[in-house]
């Protein structure tokens, strides 16, 4: 029923997820991006519309609600967590509800989209929501602004990255995407995702393989950066015009893992959002070896679920059928 995004869900355990009642219901998730257009149209979002689960709407680029507009980067990333059309697409948290956002400008590069972001935790912090999932990132900027260097990426610097703090801060899960720049001669994390407290993505393919493009840590002040990793290489993304296309990039193995721990926090409400960031980063992949390429690694639903809740061992001496 998962169509071609099948493979994304399945790496993160988000299949299984589904299977155990966990899609999202009631949980809060906030989409920070450049745009959204055809989000109110397409197939496999026509269910958020339906149901009234496109809580808010704020531009914080142009002022007002209108954020069917601008750069559809924020359509890809909204069908990654929130879609649902059976035999062609699901997210990984389809029956949670949304806050859209637009904080980035595309058409240039200026600090005010950290204000921006900033702004929007604002606004996400006092509507009650419960994961931010942001595919932004910034170190170079037009002129005459200057760059972010290596030495601000140390969490306390930039002003979007004390805004993920703060966010994390109050209560919130902030998924932010690494970026990608793993392939250039700067290959090290962007703003914000270089914030303490909150998971920075990194990007693998479908066979469990870092993404070359995926960007590395350490923070400046020696943090392990990423903190976990999802699918980012050919995933199956929503284009606006409704056709399930595949693209590679953080962006992408950000919003999947927002929905895995939308779906995991739902299935634990008692934790509070650092237990979350918690439990995933002890359920994932090389937890026992983290590194600044993928972090603790992928995590996976089943894993983190066993890990928190195991099962009493059986009596000795006796048989026990098996559950």
């Amino acid at each position: 029923t998962y169509g071609q995004a099948y493979a994304q869900n399945e790496l993160l355990g988000a299949v299984a997820m589904h299977a155990a009642g966990y899609r999202g219901e009631g949980m809060q998730i906030a989409v920070f991006d450049a745009g959204f257009p055809g989000a109110d149209k397409l197939g496999p979002l026509q269910l958020l519309q339906q149901q009234n689960r496109v809580a808010g709407t704020r531009n914080f680029v142009d002022g007002g609600r209108q954020v069917y507009q601008r750069n559809s980067h924020g359509t890809n990333c909204l069908g990654l967590i929130g879609g649902e059309l059976p035999g062609t697409y699901v997210g990984t948290a389809p029956r949670a509800t949304f806050h859209l956002c637009i904080t980035e400008d595309v058409g240039s590069e200026y600090p005010v989209e950290e204000a921006n972001w900033l702004a929007a935790a604002e606004y996400a912090d006092s509507v009650g929501v419960d994961v931010i999932s942001s595919s932004l990132g910034y170190n170079t900027f037009d002129q005459p602004a200057a760059p972010h260097t290596y030495a601000d990426l140390n969490g306390r610097t930039a002003l979007g990255s004390r805004a993920a703090l703060g966010a994390a801060r109050v209560g919130m899960v902030v998924v932010n995407s690494a970026g990608n720049d793993g392939g250039n001669a700067w290959h090290y994390i962007g703003v914000p995702a270089d914030a303490d407290s909150i998971i920075t993505v990194g990007a693998v393919d479908s066979l469990r393989q870092h993404a070359g493009f995926s960007s590395y840590g350490p923070t400046a002040d020696g943090r392990l950066k990423p903190t976990l990793s999802a699918m980012g290489v050919a995933s199956a993304v929503l284009a606006p015009s409704g056709a399930v296309v595949r693209g590679n990039g953080t962006s992408y193995a950000g919003p999947e893992l927002a929905g895995l721990v939308a779906g995991f926090w739902q299935a634990n409400p008692t934790l509070t959002a650092q237990e979350v960031i918690g439990a995933l980063c002890r359920s994932a992949s090389q937890a026992q070896h983290p590194d600044n390429t993928l972090g603790f690694g992928i995590p996976n639903f089943e894993a983190a679920q066993r890990l928190l809740h195991p099962r009493a061992a059986p009596p000795k001496g006796k048989a026990t059928r098996a559950q």
